[in-house]
């Protein structure tokens, strides 16, 4: 097959590490297939040699430019290579008329579930072009049985169109360095407000205030909130125990998280979870909260917290802290088959199937 990716939405990391390692995946395929991918010009993606990259201009506007290449060159590219789907890494991606069916990925729709983690700009702009993505895709690949749920709930007519499930992967990690940070320490996470950063802060005074509690890092914090994380751990006493740190580059945030003795991750939304497979798959003891996609992933195999509040969490962590060597080896275990080129094979088979219907 021939396949061209429509990376242009591609902007941030977390994206990013999808297709990458989905790409990378792909080659581990035995089917040839040609792959290409556009992309905009401060994409930082890293993909295999075999793969075509078509890099294009957003002019001064990048927002006004990012959609126009979407509706322009993509479809240009799709005739003139002949494609034979076009597979869009975000539901918003090109509305012009393609010569090939169209697929689209989807992560989740926070944006609709929780509104108020996100600006009015975002939710106008998403409920425009993820509308229309929905539409017009001739199949939907999901990272999770809750994205699939979700979708499927809130837009009953898409169970016409085949929307398939399609699980993220975690090997990349077995390459990740542990024990570059011989010290002990816990690993939460603060990028997005879903992440629950003060809820993990209000525990750990209350672990405190119990007794001896593990250091706390907390990554994924630019520099406005990174300044007021750091205000409210002044206020509550965790000086001495609790550090947000600087942005990380790749290499070192990958040896902070490999190096941790336990990741917290209580989460109130994921679409997947995928820092919750990769602690697995590390072998590290993990907390998350009872959240539907976190359950599904984990499989029982985490401390899940008894509640939403700062008591669950608290207590949650010590359970996980006193996992067992045979406890964390079968949540690794369980981690094992999310590989991304099981990733990978999920998406050729959706395009094969939405290519055989729609010629």
């Amino acid at each position: 097959m021939r396949i061209l990716f429509d990376g242009l939405p591609i902007t941030g990391s977390s994206l990013a590490i999808v297709i990458e390692h989905t790409l990378a995946g792909w080659q581990q395929l035995a089917d040839r297939d040609e792959l290409h991918i556009v992309l905009g010009p401060d994409a930082e993606l890293t993909v295999p040699d075999a793969v075509t990259v078509h890099r294009v201009g957003f002019g001064r506007r990048p927002g006004l430019g990012r959609v126009r290449q979407q509706n322009v060159a993509v479809p240009r590219l799709a005739r003139q290579l002949g494609a034979d789907v076009v597979v869009g890494v975000l539901p918003t991606t090109t509305i012009a008329p393609l010569p090939c069916p169209r697929i689209v990925m989807a992560y989740d729709i926070r944006h609709e579930l929780r509104p108020h983690q996100f600006s009015r700009k975002t939710l106008a702009m998403r409920k425009v072009s993820y509308g229309l993505g929905w539409r017009q895709a001739d199949g939907i690949t999901c990272i999770s049985n809750r994205t699939r749920q979700d979708l499927l709930r809130s837009r009953p007519w898409l169970a016409k169109r085949p929307v398939r499930l399609n699980l993220l992967g975690a090997d990349h990690v077995d390459s990740w360095p542990a024990g570059v940070h011989p010290e002990r320490y816990a690993i939460a996470f603060g990028q997005y407000g879903n992440k629950n950063v003060d809820l993990v802060l209000d525990a750990w005074r209350l672990q405190l205030d119990r007794g001896p509690v593990v250091p706390l890092v907390i990554v994924g914090l630019g520099e406005g909130p990174r300044a007021e994380t750091q205000r409210r751990i002044d206020q509550l006493g965790l000086s001495d125990v609790v550090t947000p740190l600087p942005w990380l580059s790749d290499e070192q945030f990958r040896a902070r998280f490999a190096s941790a003795d336990l990741v917290v991750f209580p989460s109130d939304f994921e679409g997947f979870g995928l820092p919750a497979v990769e602690a697995m798959r590390l072998g590290l003891p993990l907390v998350v909260t009872p959240e539907t996609a976190l359950l599904e992933v984990t499989g029982g195999h985490a401390t899940v917290m008894d509640g939403w509040d700062p008591p669950a969490l608290a207590d949650a962590v010590g359970v996980a802290l006193g996992r067992t060597p045979a406890e964390l080896e079968a949540a690794r275990q369980h981690a094992l088959p999310f590989t991304w080129r099981r990733t990978a094979a999920d998406v050729r088979a959706l395009l094969v199937e939405v290519a055989d219907r729609k010629p």
